[in-house]
């Protein structure tokens, strides 16, 4: 018998106690902490530059993953895949370095494609209330950007690399760096949620997905950015002169 749930010495079963318990994954599950990069550089589509399809991440996107770098780090995280992408990369080297780990690029860990609004276009449209952009909202469906990929194909991709992830690194903890539409994908297919029910984390957030052993999927946080909200160290003011 449980002890939490055995009746005290010379207690009938109308005085039993029975407390709470905490989820606790099989074991072999593994934790995929699902990590939004860093804010990217703005768009600017009067720069004719390569970099506007793969942008770096921004000063502030930055500061984002040396943050997420000190929480993380007390995570116990074995294992770190990231994005092909420029700004997934770079938010995970902040915790690669401090960890001494390699981060494994997993290339269907990459965002959704956007078709005709690839290349960062994804932004000018969205300021400028493109009608495709209200059709993707009312559908929750990213194929209705002309050339997009269908969100069969994105959770398909996504529901593959997260049973590799559970494959190959059994009862660890991983950090995996990738985007929004990825862990909205991820979430709603544990979920079983409607397809955006989980869209637009935050840059630098961490959302938790429990792969378990047994095969099951269980969403245990979703955005959390604690981690971002300290402020920003002020520089010492300089003695006033009398």
């Amino acid at each position: 018998m449980d002890p939490l749930t055995k009746p005290r010495p010379g207690a009938g079963v109308a005085s039993a106690e029975f407390r709470p318990t905490r989820y606790r994954p099989p074991g072999g599950s593994t934790r995929a902490l699902l990590v939004r990069h860093g804010l990217q550089d703005a768009y600017r589509p009067h720069e004719d530059s390569a970099n506007q399809g793969d942008p770096a991440l921004a000063p502030g996107g930055q500061r984002q993953a040396q943050r997420l770098a000190t929480r993380l780090s007390e995570a116990g995280v074995g294992v770190i895949c990231t994005s092909p992408a420029r700004r997934a990369r770079e938010t995970a080297e902040p915790l690669a370095h401090l960890l001494e780990l390699r981060p494994i690029v997993m290339e269907e860990l990459r965002e959704v494609g956007l078709g005709e609004w690839e290349g960062g276009a994804v932004h000018r449209r969205l300021r400028e209330k493109d009608p495709a952009w209200a059709r993707v909202l009312k559908t929750e469906r990213w194929d209705a950007i002309p050339g997009a990929e269908s969100n069969e194909e994105l959770h398909g991709r996504v529901a593959r690399v997260l049973l590799e992830v559970r494959e190959r690194f059994p009862g660890q903890v991983v950090a995996v760096f990738t985007h929004d539409g990825v862990i909205a994908a991820a979430l709603a297919l544990a979920a079983r949620a409607s397809s955006f029910a989980f869209a637009s984390s935050d840059h630098g957030s961490i959302s938790e997905l429990v792969l378990e052993s047994q095969g099951g999927w269980r969403v245990r946080s979703f955005n959390d950015t604690c981690h971002l909200r300290a402020r920003e160290p002020r520089e010492p003011r300089e003695p006033r002169r009398r």
